[in-house]
């Protein structure tokens, strides 16, 4: 089996194949072969670009992989040796290089494996059928899991290799990478290997947040996951993921926005999705950074939505916070499209300004210190915003100085 068109598409989709032949080509010198595995087989297969760093497999042991590379210095990180696998970096390309092995023992998450240099043996030890497909350097396919009858269906189907229950039980993560590519190539589910996921899934709850987390923002973000069905068959894993329960009325409406202004935003979504939820203490969120925290948390009240104020907000805020603000608006039709439009529009026209004053020109002027001050700034810079910011220094210290008591002016 070949792929038609192999450098053609190989070009299409960005993958820097004369960088991993150089790569092939060193480890020939030794007698060793090298595949193309995983997702970017897939995109090859489907002509579909990916965004992930290239995965290669080869069957040298990786101790001979990693003398190779030193002899011929080849920058590489050795995270990941004793599981086989490397990180090489060539310019701002990386490629994730692993040796074929094979499962001596399986223990929950964690294997004793040993090197192998059968392609069959290491296809076993895979997750699905379609993340089994190896390719080499000039298109040329080797399928031992039959994942390209899987991934060439109508509806792309996802299925476990082996038996399901057994890989399940290995990484309990495997039911939500199952649920993730099951949407990403059709919005069907193996109903077989969904059942079984369904048996396991409270056992998402034994993942650690930052791995539940990993594999949900890839999953709300993706289209078929903007489907009324596809979002109550999943539901329950997803509020398992974060713990925490969901709210989909009016989720499509906003899926359906963001993609028509290209602006899908996880964050976003998620905090659609918990909106009504009366606490502001999540468990995930100790698992998330900060300026994640404060994009799920905060929350615009301002209810006024003509122009000057949105744009009054912007000097205060961050201008996804305001794009949240104005989407969650359209979508419980608090403003109708047309607004929404004009809006969105100034938001990504705007520029911010800096105020031409500060609270020490108050003071040389004849402003004392404290409360005052803060409060006459607000208002001269409300003043300044509703004239589209054009007030110079001058003109926003004389507006000040109607503050000022007659006796302190000097």
């Amino acid at each position: 089996m070949k792929i038609k068109n192999f450098h053609k598409i190989s070009k299409y989709i960005e993958l820097p194949l004369l960088k991993i032949k150089e790569i092939e080509l060193i480890l020939k010198l030794y007698h060793g072969s090298l595949f193309l595995i995983g997702g970017v087989v897939r995109s090859l297969i489907l002509g579909k670009k990916n965004s992930s760093p290239p995965d290669l497999v080869t069957d040298l042991p990786i101790e001979l992989v990693v003398r190779i590379f030193k002899k011929k210095r080849i920058k590489f990180s050795s995270v990941g040796i004793e599981y086989g696998s490397i990180v090489i970096y060539d310019g701002q390309d990386k490629f994730d290089l692993t040796s074929m092995r094979k499962d001596v023992e399986t223990f929950g998450r964690k294997a004793r494996v040993k090197f192998s240099p059968n392609l069959l043996e290491d296809s076993k030890r895979r997750d699905f059928t379609i993340n089994s497909i190896y390719c080499d350097t000039r298109g040329n396919l080797k399928d031992p899991q039959n994942g390209l009858k899987d991934l060439n269906r109508k509806q792309p189907i996802v299925k476990f290799i082996g038996n399901a229950e057994k890989r399940i039980q290995e990484d309990f993560l495997r039911i939500l990478r199952f649920i993730r590519f099951s949407i990403y190539y059709s919005k069907k589910f193996y109903i077989k290997d969904f059942r079984i996921c369904e048996k396991f899934k409270n056992k998402i709850l034994t993942l650690s947040f930052e791995r539940r987390i990993n594999e949900l923002k890839k999953i709300i973000i993706l289209s078929n996951f903007e489907s009324s069905f596809v979002q109550k068959k999943i539901s329950k894993f997803l509020e398992l993921s974060l713990d925490c329960k969901f709210s989909f009325s009016g989720f499509i409406k906003l899926c359906r926005l963001e993609r028509e202004i290209d602006n899908v935003s996880f964050e976003r979504r998620i905090k659609y999705l918990i909106r009504k939820r009366k606490t502001k203490k999540f468990n995930f969120f100790n698992h998330l950074n900060k300026n994640i925290q404060q994009r799920i948390s905060n929350k615009i009240n301002n209810k006024n939505f003509s122009q000057k104020n949105i744009l009054y907000l912007l000097c205060f805020t961050d201008e996804e916070l305001v794009i949240d603000h104005i989407i969650y608006a359209y979508v419980e039709k608090k403003i109708k499209k047309v607004e929404f439009s004009k809006l969105y529009k100034e938001i990504k026209s705007f520029k911010k300004k800096k105020f031409p004053i500060t609270g020490a020109d108050l003071i040389r002027v004849g402003f004392k210190e404290g409360k005052k001050i803060g409060n006459v700034l607000a208002d001269t810079k409300k003043w300044w915003i509703s004239n589209n910011f054009k007030p110079l220094k001058n003109q926003c210290i004389k507006f000040a100085l109607q503050f000022l008591p007659t006796r302190s002016r000097r």
